[in-house]
């Protein structure tokens, strides 16, 4: 083809040609040093004769490339979707691409006035003022600047790419961290703020998918972090020069908690952390109670005011709080277990004493209604070690652990055995129908060693199981427990009611063969 026709493709297809400078633009910023090194290369090899067309097909709208690089690369360029096929292992779009757009480009327009505005935006002019002036604004610039690419880039079409998007977001955004140690804490706090906020819209549709858990697990580990941040921030001297950061991201975090929507209790959780780090001021703190105890909006059921006990707990405002228990309902008792939380880790034990106990009423609803299995024994942990660190009374703790059901078995056995109330320890287990191994683990060496003979009956009953099933590995496993049994009436100096036993045994299952083998086997009689 001459140069002539060149022109002539160019300019046929000149508005898809604009298109893909377009996504160029969108992907590519100057003030990123890869970028404009990747720009600059792309358009070396223009202006050097390195770039050619091979191949044209005007039936598929497709035109071939030859690269000279470092090896001639073959690139393809569907021009109707904007797609290109380029075997270098560089990020996408890579020089080659670039290169191949900038020659077609430059057949109808001025690829140096095109690279000349592009250099010249005027937001590369704002971040550079990071280094010289910090203010919130510019810090959400480079955090804006930055996403764009990177959302443009890895286009969320999974979440696995979300995820890799994040990742490399914040690496970017890091390399521009201020070089005194007094401004890092809060600049850790602010871009990770910023990002989050600025990923919620396409976190949100996955979090009702079938990558539910997995955004639960993103968020967790990345709330975690921020955690880490505030923690270091707080435990730091506040500058005063800081001061209008601190209010920027308070702003964005009471946006957050009350203006977007999902996954509830990540954004309770950033909510309260954030005060809990940044706002020591009681004005504001009270200036934030009077707004939540006029607020009657809710989210996912969950008025966004049940945050008011945290407030009314860190103001002492004892009165407010336990009125508020009083009308506490069954479903918010998750929350209401946080603010229990938060009491103990204050060492506030009257307040945790007083709120611990409305707790009661509402936790076997909660765990048999409301919760959900995976959810249900680490609930019931968290439940444990907040009444291990109060004064209930005997009742009291009889009544928790029977809430607990199935889940709170062995709970309920650790109370029994430092009871001394074996035999209620060996009907528990007997009528929940546990299995040996797990009364084992629940303490049953401590009852053999305390009162061996409350354990017969249980033994039985875990024999009698292995025998309904009615084969000779089963029946193996019933004379394994019965030499248990044997040892336990040794101990309890039952032997005439342990030989009469085993004689009852075989008299009663004469006809099966295999079992009567394996008691002669096992020489029971004592």
């Amino acid at each position: 083809m001459t140069l002539t026709s060149y022109q002539k493709l160019a300019a046929h297809y000149k508005k898809y040609i604009n298109q893909s400078m377009g996504t160029i633009k969108d992907k590519l910023h100057p003030a990123i040093l890869e970028d404009e090194e990747l720009v600059r290369r792309a358009a070396f090899f223009v202006r050097n004769g390195a770039v050619s067309i091979s191949n044209y097909s005007p039936q598929e709208h497709k035109i071939d490339f030859t690269v000279r690089d470092v090896s001639n690369i073959e690139i393809s360029y569907s021009l109707l979707h904007d797609r290109f096929n380029c075997p270098c292992p560089m990020q996408k779009p890579c020089r080659h691409i670039v290169a191949a757009v900038f020659y077609l480009y430059q057949q109808n327009d001025s690829l140096s006035t095109w690279i000349s505005e592009w250099r010249s935006n005027d937001d590369l002019t704002q971040l550079t003022l990071l280094k010289d002036e910090r203010s919130p604004r510019n810090w959400e610039l480079i955090v804006e600047n930055f996403f764009r690419k990177f959302i443009s880039q890895y286009p969320p079409t999974s979440f696995y790419l979300l995820e890799f998007a994040v990742h490399d977001l914040k690496a970017q955004i890091r390399k521009s961290r201020p070089f005194e140690r007094e401004w890092q804490p809060i600049y850790d706090v602010y871009v990770n703020l910023s990002i989050l906020v600025k990923i919620w819209p396409y976190i949100e549709p996955f979090a009702d998918s079938n990558m539910r858990n997995r955004v639960f697990h993103f968020l967790h580990d990345y709330v975690e972090e921020v955690d880490d941040y505030l923690a270091q921030l707080a435990s730091k001297p506040r500058m005063f020069a800081a001061d209008p950061f601190y209010d920027d991201m308070m702003e964005r975090v009471r946006t957050f908690y009350f203006e977007t929507e999902s996954l509830f209790r990540f954004r309770k959780h950033v909510y309260l952390a954030f005060w809990d780090a940044l706002v020591t001021d009681k004005a504001k703190r009270i200036e934030e109670v009077k707004y939540l105890e006029q607020l009657d909006k809710t989210d996912e059921d969950i008025p966004l005011n049940i945050v008011l006990p945290y407030f009314y707990l860190t103001l002492s405002m004892t009165d407010e709080l336990l009125a508020a228990a009083e009308k506490m309902e069954t479903e918010q008792l998750l929350e209401w277990l946080e603010v229990c939380e938060k009491a103990l880790q204050m060492t506030n034990k009257d307040m945790v004493n007083n709120l611990a106990r409305k707790l009661l009423p509402h936790i076997s609803h909660y765990l048999n209604e409301v919760v959900t299995n995976p959810s249900r024994v680490m609930l019931i942990r968290r439940l444990e070690l907040l009444f291990a660190a109060i004064q209930l009374e005997p009742e009291e703790f009889e009544k928790l652990y029977q809430s607990f059901g199935l889940y709170g078995i062995q709970s309920y056995s650790t109370l029994l055995l430092k009871e001394k109330r074996y035999r209620d320890w060996m009907a528990l287990h007997q009528s929940a129908n546990s299995s040996l191994e797990y009364a084992e683990a629940c303490g049953l060496s401590i009852v053999k060693e305390e009162a061996p003979d409350v354990l017969l009956p249980l033994y039985h009953h875990y024999a009698m199981r292995f025998i309904q099933e009615k084969n000779r590995y089963s029946y193996k496993q019933a004379v394994r427990i019965w030499k248990k049994m044997k040892q336990v009436a040794k101990k309890s100096n039952d032997t005439d009611y342990w030989n009469a036993y085993v004689e009852n045994v075989r008299e009663k299952y004469k006809r099966l063969r295999a079992l009567q083998q394996e008691i002669e086997k096992g020489n029971l009689p004592l």
